[in-house]
């Protein structure tokens, strides 16, 4: 019995940057939430971060700051 077996290069895969910075704004809101940072802290990070990987500049400042809130707005941050 013959089988094909594919090369799959699992190393070479990159995560689309806008899930990235999506999951880093979730994580960073409930690090927030928790008290671990203050809110300007985490949204300074965040948005040196988006324009660091050319997101703001792709996807334009009003959709970075839209996903922003959308992270934020799911929790309760002082």
């Amino acid at each position: 019995m013959n089988s094909t077996v594919r090369d799959i290069d699992h190393h070479s895969a990159t995560a689309d940057p806008l899930v990235v910075f999506l999951a880093r704004c979730e994580a960073r809101a409930d690090l927030t939430a928790r008290g671990l940072y203050t809110l300007q802290e985490s949204v300074d990070a965040l948005w040196s971060y988006a324009e660091a990987r050319g997101l703001v500049a792709k996807h334009g400042a009003d959709e970075i700051q839209w996903l922003l809130s959308e992270a934020f707005g799911r929790w309760e941050v002082a």
